[in-house]
This record gives C-alpha cells, structure tokens and sequence, in this order.
C-alpha cells in the first residue's frame, strides 16, 4: 500500500508539472533522461506560440530543425535550504559568468514548490556512455587515442575558458560531458563551481567524486581549484584511452596508498599518451601540467595541427586592394582574426621555448566535430552510481553545456 500510495503522489505531481510546463508554452514528455537528489530532467517540447514570444529559443531550434528542448525540474521544497540558498545561485551564477553563445539555457520559470530550467537537448549523452558503447562496439576498451585526443582538446579548451573567467568547476568527470547532435563536447553541472577572484585563492569544501577528486582534497587539505580540475582532467583522459578509472577505491585512505603508487597503462596504449596523464596526475598540486602545457603537449599536436589546417581553410580569400598596406607588421587586426590570433596565442610557448605563460592566454575553439558512435551497451567497464544531486544554469563558451541534466556520483571500475 505504501509503494502503491508514492506512486499515486508521484503520478500526480507529474501531472501538476505538465500543466505548468504547457501554461508556459512546453508540452513535456514522459521520457526521463536524467535524475538527482531533488532534480528531474525530461524531454519537452517547445510549441511554436512559446517560440514566437522567445527569439532565442526560436533562432536555436530552427537550425536544430527540431522542437525538442531538456526541462529540468529542481524541487525547491524537497531540497535543503542550503541548496536553494547557497548551490543552485551559485551554479547558475558561474554559468551566467561564462555565458557566450545563446542557444544553451533558454529560460526559466518557477513557482512556490519548483524551479523549472528549460535546457538545450544533448542528443549524445554523456561521455561515460558514449566510452562504454564505443567499447562495445570496437571489442576493446577505451577510444581510440585519435578521438580521445579531439575530446580532451575540446575540454582542456573549455576548463581554459572557465578558469579564465575566475570560475573552477571541482566536478569534472565523465558524467559531466556530455555531446551534442555533432558530436561536439559540452561542460555540463556547475553545481560545485565556485567563483574566485583571486588567481592562488585556496578552498576548503571537500566535494566531488572520490573517483575523480585530487588527492589534497581527500587529504582535507586547503587546495587551489584550478590545479584541482588539473588532475580530474587526467583522470577523464585515462578513462578515455583505457575504459576504466586509474584509481578503484571508495574509501579515501585507500585511493590515497593507489594515488601514491601511480597509473598503470595497458600494452599498445603510446609513450606519449602516457607522458601526458602521469603529467596530470601528479600527487604535488604544483607540478601538475597547467592547461598551456596540456594544450602543447607532444601528444596533442596531431589534433593542434587539424585545428590549424580547419581555421586557415575556413578563412575566405578577400580580393587584394591596392589602397591598403601589404606589411603584415603594420596591419590592425580585425575582429574576423580572432581565430588565428588565438592560435599564435597557444603556440607562443612552443615558439619561444617557454611553456610558463599562463593558461589566461588559451582560448582554442574545438576541432570538428567528431563522427557519432554506434554501438550496443554489451560488457560496459564503467558504470555509475548515483548519489546526492545539483545542478544547472546557462553557459556561455561553445563548450559549456549549462547543465542539461544532473546525474552526480561517482565511477566503478568492473
């Protein structure tokens, strides 16, 4: 009777919400693609009245060629007065502080019981299912370096933005990429962002998942949060190549004593791909690759040197005009020169045989868009665990996802 009397509550609480939704212009559907502590998130619909009063959800879903629209919904009276107060603010704050492109959180509404944040749809899912399918698939584990490679410089692309923007994330993990109907990847779940506007300024709060967390963080130690999203991103780059987390341990003590001993990497795996990882995953905060280093890393030319050959191609030829000046030296960049002057920015390193510029200056914009993945789910080497929820806001770099759906928890390795 008990279960049979949730259902009959959580029926009607479905419908309370479809009826909200639709009042504002949203058909939702029954479809669930995501879930958290005090979080749903459905595939919805945008009815073409909503898009005439929404230029921005109209422009974005005509190129999509699609209506179809990801609608969180946040129980504010189930979640704790600390949620409501302190993490979702700050979540949506950090993403409106990085916010660029407007085709990711289109609007919100809200009433006395519930926050409804109506999200542009990921149509891959995240980066842990689409490692898991393409495992099935290829018969071995883990992507092919070449695609984990196009991924990862995306990301570090990304974390560059944030960081940059004073914003660190301290919840970088599989779960929290996901891909669109391109293929391109996108930094979803500020939940845990925390904005500083000092560069060194050292943090307290131990979050994220165990799986993914720095060691000085399990350590309870004060810890810098950019050096911290340093070793996330090593381990997101190890359960790219490999299928598997580096470390398998829930408890703290016991991932401290696997952290100290380092990585193991299986045969075939490059010496350079290698290099890279145990760069990032280094146990003193300091001696970390910064993301400058990351991005000229040995092993990161190949797709460098595609983001440099798609960037001149994509450069239309404008007819010489004998008016103007033809010395490079005296020439004022434009605002179309953006791209390039990005590129020279990263490779200015390399150039001058120094790797100590700050990761400030790195702005790449991703490679293409890498070919969709299809495969059954068969003998998946990860799988999650779901755990307390947050979540969601609005992002503003090609590569920021404002949060489409909040899945938190952490990794285990079969």
């Amino acid at each position: 009777m008990k279960a049979a009397g949730r259902q009959k509550l959580d029926q009607r609480a479905f419908l309370e919400q479809v009826h909200e939704c639709r009042d504002n212009g949203y058909l939702l559907s029954s479809k669930k693609i995501g879930s958290g502590a005090f979080s749903k998130v459905y595939l919805a619909y945008a009815t073409q009245e909503r898009m005439r009063h929404n230029s921005k959800l109209a422009s974005d879903l005509r190129g999509k060629r699609h209506t179809m629209v990801a609608i969180k919904i946040v129980s504010t009276a189930e979640a704790p007065a600390e949620f409501s107060r302190k993490f979702l603010p700050r979540e949506i704050s950090s993403l409106n502080a990085t916010y660029k492109h407007l085709n990711v959180l289109y609007e919100t509404f809200a009433n006395s019981r519930r926050t409804y944040l109506v999200l542009e749809l990921a149509a891959r899912g995240d980066l842990l299912e689409h490692i898991n399918a393409t495992s099935a698939h290829r018969r071995c584990p883990g992507l092919e370096e070449e695609e984990a490679r196009r991924l990862l410089w995306q990301l570090v692309s990304a974390v560059a933005h944030c960081h940059n923007s004073g914003i660190v994330h301290r919840d970088l993990k599989c779960e929290n990429i996901l891909l669109d109907d391109r293929g391109c990847l996108k930094l979803s779940d500020f939940g845990f962002a925390n904005r500083s506007g000092l560069k060194n300024s050292l943090l307290s709060t131990f979050c994220g998942s165990v799986a993914y967390t720095a060691p000085e963080i399990l350590m309870s130690k004060k810890y810098n949060g950019e050096q911290a999203d340093l070793w996330s991103l090593g381990v997101i780059l190890y359960a790219m190549v490999t299928g598997k987390l580096p470390f398998k341990e829930c408890q703290p003590h016991r991932m401290l004593y696997l952290m100290r001993r380092g990585p193991t990497f299986r045969p075939g795996l490059s010496p350079e791909c290698q290099d890279l990882i145990r760069g990032l995953l280094q146990l003193r905060p300091r001696a970390r690759l910064a993301l400058q280093q990351v991005a000229t890393h040995h092993w990161m030319l190949p797709a460098a040197h595609a983001l440099f050959c798609t960037t001149l191609c994509a450069i239309p030829e404008k007819p010489e005009k004998p008016q103007l000046q033809t010395s490079l030296d005296n020439v004022e960049p434009s605002a179309d020169s953006d791209p390039p002057r990005s590129l020279l920015q990263l490779w200015r390193p390399q150039l001058q045989g120094t790797s100590h510029e700050s990761a400030s200056s790195l702005t790449p914009e991703p490679p293409g868009a890498c070919p969709r993945q299809v495969a059954d789910s068969a003998g998946l080497q990860l799988w999650r665990t779901e755990t307390a929820g947050r979540r969601v806001g609005r992002s503003r770099h090609p590569l920021l996802l404002c949060s489409i759906w909040s899945v938190p928890g952490h990794y285990l390795v079969s």
